[in-house]
């Protein structure tokens, strides 16, 4: 009930609520997104399966530097790729951008993947590892319900993606304040 009460508890799962809704919302929408920007399905689907192709970099970096340096700084690195990669998807139609947004998100989206529970262990410890990841995961659960429901519907209403990749931009910009916010462990 204690470690309930910790800041740096409440921010790691609302930072991980906005990464997931950020994820939930780039995976499912993608596809649709790049269509109408003109990009073929079949360079859409490719594009849509680079993202967890590419996030096996982040996933083998990040779980290495995370052993190397304090985990939320580089937890925040990692954020901080997702959203500049958002940022980036905002402006595919400049031919390098696709790319961009792809090296940046997915390495960030993998190097917090692996993060996420090495910083819980870090943080709280073995015992309460368990129920703590379960409480991190239903906060991850409530931000991939919220994203892609977001993100359709702002579509539906403005016709365009691309005030819904610079919202989460920001809101992913957030959880690297939040993140910094942690206290740190010595």
């Amino acid at each position: 009930a204690e470690i309930l009460k910790e800041k740096s508890l409440l921010f790691v799962n609302l930072s991980e609520m906005l990464r997931l809704m950020a994820l939930t919302a780039v995976v499912t929408h993608i596809m649709p997104y790049l269509g109408t920007m003109k990009i073929s399905r079949m360079s859409a689907g490719l594009m849509a399966a680079g993202i967890p192709l590419l996030s096996i970099i982040g996933r083998l970096g990040f779980g290495w530097l995370g052993d190397l340096f304090e985990k939320k700084h580089i937890m925040a690195i990692a954020y901080s790729l997702m959203a500049f990669g958002l940022f980036a998807l905002c402006y595919v139609k400049v031919n390098a951008m696709i790319y961009i947004f792809l090296f940046l998100f997915s390495n960030g989206f993998g190097g917090i993947s692996v993060l996420r529970g090495a910083i819980l262990r870090e943080y709280y410890g073995r015992y309460n590892f368990g129920k703590l990841l379960g409480i991190m995961m239903g906060f991850g659960a409530c931000g991939g319900i919220i994203g892609p429901t977001t993100a359709g519907w702002v579509f539906d209403r403005m016709g365009s993606y691309y005030s819904v990749w610079l919202a989460f931009s920001g809101l992913i910009g957030l959880a690297v304040i939040l993140i910094m916010g942690m206290d740190s462990k010595e």
